[in-house]
């Protein structure tokens, strides 16, 4: 993660984005202690979502059993699912 002075972040504002762009999350510092984090939407909106699964108890548990499916080969064939839901 790369960190920028916010002084200095204050003086490229309008070149965050770009930054951004190529390291995904710039580290704000003041007095060279991390104070923020400037990240892109679609970062932002990502961990948003991640965020609201990890909340959900009932997705959360139906995320492990899909899981314990897999590891204990309990699976289907994509043709079989087709099938299965009437595709």
């Amino acid at each position: 993660m790369e960190k920028i002075a916010i002084t200095k972040a204050r003086n490229k504002f309008m070149k965050l984005p770009d930054q951004v762009a190529k390291h995904q999350v710039l580290a704000v510092t003041r007095r060279n202690k991390e104070v923020m984090a400037v990240m892109s939407w679609e970062l932002y909106e990502g961990l948003l979502e991640t965020l609201e699964i990890l909340s959900d108890p009932e997705l959360m548990n139906n995320l492990k059993r899909g899981i314990e499916d897999v590891k204990a080969g309990r699976t289907h064939s994509l043709k079989e699912a087709y099938e299965r839901l009437g595709f």
